[in-house]
């Protein structure tokens, strides 16, 4: 059924390929015979087919005929082959089957086998004899050479006692294979008899190690004294090193080893070499028991030292002796490299103090790399810095500079702390502060301190970058530390002074020398902002330390104005009154004590005197305007409102010449501001104030309803009408604050209105 089926199949491929095929041809035919006249050429193309397909017919006989020829090859060739398969599996068979029946025969060999054995053993002794007997001998003959410092000679005894060893033992080792697995442990024991009776050549070899170890950990002394020594010793390690590698070739399932077989003695060599450096650069170790910051200096001193005489004496005396492969001045840095870094490791894992800290960090980042120690000329041609690599991690380094910041932080705070307590002590004093050439006063511990600031970040700015950042930022919180317990202080001082106005002596003095440090320090504290960096930045925000010094001098000044303002409050305590129009002398008692107090301004620096002009002008016109709005008196007539006003003007040129002897070019408050209040009171017309008032307020437009309210009062004629409109008025003319205009009214309290009148309280439940 399945045949039938591919039988269709085939037939419907075949019509399909036909009718294809038939499909193709009328469209060539079409193509090429589409016009009568090429119907003349019919024959041509019948006959040009035809041979086409002659040729395609013949090829595919030809290729079917080798396609039979190649199948009726490999029949044949199957044939041949199962033919030798049969054959092979015949002869199997058989040797099975004599396998199978000399079993027994085999076992009677045993006794020949074990023969065979012993007498390959004796034949080994007996070649080897003439040498076994030589074996004590050649042992002590390389003992006495060892002891002599004849190394080579020494060393060619020890390979000849090794090889005869090693031959005997291969020999033996070769045995094993051909006897049966329980003789093995015969010849074990007989390994074990040869290796005891050639156990002194071992012990030969350790010794000879160990000679060439002490002669590496004393290669220097060695190359200086005996420079030949040393040679043979790196000959003998050469050839050792060689046998070692001889001993790896091969394939490893046939690799004999010989006993001690690789000694390293290179890599011993090195060890040892390494521990001599270490022994001779880190001597003496350093004691812990009060060290103190010279010491470690001074030790960090003596190891550099140290390491550049030892490299000097590898490069002259050390590279000459050694093969070139050696790369022995580079391998000696390293060592040294390597055990400065376990050196300073110990050295970082104690409680150092700042100062002693700096010393190390300095030695890492400035020192080891410099031309004084690792980069020194000498030697430079063969240790190349580079290759070494850092001598403590980046993130153990990373450590130590915070804990250098925060010990130097820790200890910077403490000594401000004490020099603060020292400097007041010395306003308490009897004694005047100092002055400088120009006669101010001069107070030094604004410029210690500064000082003091500026020589840790100069000493933090030689580690790099990473430290001067973080140090300028704790100096930074350290000085703004120093000015708010600077202000403290001051705020104490001021106090003392309240308690007893006559202690301490030199009150006003200190307090100017205080000023004048700040006005010398405001110039020099730019020097301890961060500058802008491109590299990475490790520092917060630094606070504003102007901002700060500022209102530590502000606060000096103002307790050097309240001292003036003390001695001149009881004076204003008549302004106005009867006597004060009359003639009385309080204003020029006033101008008196401002030209006194000038004596002191004087020895001011010129920034802080003229603020504490301008802040005088402003005390004086508040203390006069206050006490005018909180004055009793009332005017009670005309001529007594011209006399207040001509009185006032009188006041305002004496407060004028008094600012100018003072110092102050020109009165830009107190004088103007008088005169504006005087016209208030000079006005014979009371209509006209709600006039004069808008112009007050254009001139000092933060003056409030209140302080307009309490200076009519002084006239005497002012309605309550009149009130009303001067307040309408005002209420209309509400006037913002320009942003360059300095209020002068807000701070000037005005009294307490009187209650109005009320019933009696029953009206009121």
């Amino acid at each position: 059924m399945l045949l039938m089926c591919c039988d269709v199949d085939e037939t419907l491929a075949l019509e399909k390929a036909e009718g294809l095929a038939r499909g193709a041809a009328l469209k060539w035919a079409s193509g090429i015979f589409c016009r009568p006249d090429q119907l003349t050429h019919l024959g041509q193309y019948r006959r040009r087919e035809t041979q086409r397909n002659n040729s395609i017919q013949s090829r595919l006989k030809s290729a079917l005929q080798s396609y039979l020829e190649g199948v009726d090859h490999g029949l044949s060739q199957l044939q041949s082959a199962l033919s030798d398969v049969r054959h092979v599996q015949q002869a199997l068979h058989e040797v099975q089957h004599i396998w199978q029946g000399g079993e027994g025969t085999l076992a009677n060999l045993q006794p020949i086998r074990q023969l065979v054995m012993e007498h390959v053993q004796l034949s080994v002794v007996i070649q080897s004899l003439p040498y076994i007997y030589a074996v004590p001998k050649m042992i002590t003959q390389t003992q006495d050479l060892m002891e002599n410092q004849r190394l080579l000679e020494a060393h060619v005894n020890l390979r000849e006692l090794e090889s005869l060893r090693d031959d005997v033992l291969f020999r033996l080792q070769k045995v094993g294979p051909l006897v049966d697995s329980t003789d093995d442990q015969n010849n074990a024991e007989a390994s074990d008899l040869v290796l005891q009776f050639f156990a002194g050549v071992q012990g030969l070899s350790e010794e000879l190690g160990r000679m060439l170890d002490s002669l590496a950990r004393s290669a220097i002394g060695v190359a200086r004294s005996d420079p030949s020594l040393l040679v043979s010793a790196i000959r003998i390690i050469e050839r050792e090193e060689f046998l070692d590698a001889e001993e790896t070739k091969g394939p490893m399932q046939q690799l004999w080893k010989p006993p001690g077989r690789p000694k390293h003695w290179r890599e011993h060599f090195f060890q040892a070499l390494e521990k001599g450096v270490c022994d001779r650069v880190m001597e003496p170790e350093l004691t812990w028991e009060n060290l103190s910051a010279t010491d470690l200096a001074k030790h960090l001193k003596e190891l550099q030292g140290q390491v550049v005489e030892e490299l000097q004496s590898v490069c002259s005396l050390l590279v000459p002796c050694v093969p070139p492969h050696y790369d022995l001045a580079r391998g000696v840095a390293l060592m040294c490299h390597h055990g400065i870094a376990r050196h300073l490791r110990d050295i970082l894992s104690h409680d150092l103090p700042h100062p002693a800290l700096y010393h190390v960090l300095n030695w890492i980042t400035t020192v080891y790399p410099s031309e004084d120690m690792m980069g020194h000329p000498n030697f430079s041609s063969e240790i190349d810095v580079s290759d070494l690599g850092p001598l403590i991690p980046p993130e153990m380094l990373e450590e130590q500079l915070i804990r250098y910041t925060r010990s130097m932080r820790a200890c910077l705070s403490q000594w401000i702390h004490k020099a603060l307590e020292v400097e007041f002590s010395d306003w308490l004093r009897d004694q005047e502060p100092d002055k400088d050439q120009d006669g101010l006063y001069l107070s030094s511990f604004q410029h210690i301190v500064m000082q003091m600031l500026l020589e840790n970040v100069q000493l933090a700015a030689a580690l790099g970058e990473s430290l001067e950042y973080r140090v300028r930022n704790a100096v930074l919180y350290e000085m703004e530390n120093c000015l708010v317990w600077l202000r403290e202080a001051l705020v104490k001082y001021g106090i003392e002074h309240m308690k007893d106005r006559t202690y301490p002596t030199y009150y006003t003095q200190y307090l100017l020398a205080v000023i004048n440090g700040c006005c010398a320090l405001s110039s020099t504290i730019s020097h301890l902002q961060p500058e802008e960096s491109g590299s990475p930045v490790f520092r917060k925000a630094a606070p504003c330390l102007q901002t700060s010094l500022d209102k530590t001098q502000k606060k000096a000044c103002h307790l050097l104005l309240d001292e003036l303002q003390t001695e001149l409050q009881p004076l204003f305590g008549d302004i106005p009154s009867r006597p004060w129009l009359t003639g009385s002398d309080n204003v020029r008692l006033i101008c008196d004590k401002m030209e006194d107090f000038s004596q002191y301004l004087c020895k001011a620096s010129a920034p802080a005197c003229q603020y504490l002009l301008a802040q005088t002008e402003r005390m004086v016109t508040i203390e006069y305007v206050r006490a005018l709005i909180h004055s009793k008196f009332v005017c009670r007539n005309t001529g007594e409102r011209q006399q207040l006003a001509h009185r006032m003007a009188l006041d305002a040129e004496e407060l004028s010449t008094a600012l100018h002897n003072m110092g102050l070019v020109e009165s830009t408050l107190c004088v103007p501001l008088i005169h504006s209040l005087q016209e208030l009171f000079a006005l014979m017309d009371p209509s006209l104030l709600s006039l004069e008032v808008s112009g007050l307020m254009t001139a000092f437009p933060d003056i409030s309803d209140d302080h307009v309210l309490a200076l009519l009062e002084l006239r005497g004629d002012v309605t309550r009408d009149l009130r009303h409109t001067v307040l309408s008025t005002m209420h209309r003319q509400a006037l913002t604050l320009p942003d360059d205009y300095r209020p002068i009214f807000i701070s000037i309290p005005v009294p307490a209105r009187a209650p109005p009148f009320c019933l009696h309280p029953s009206s009121c439940a």
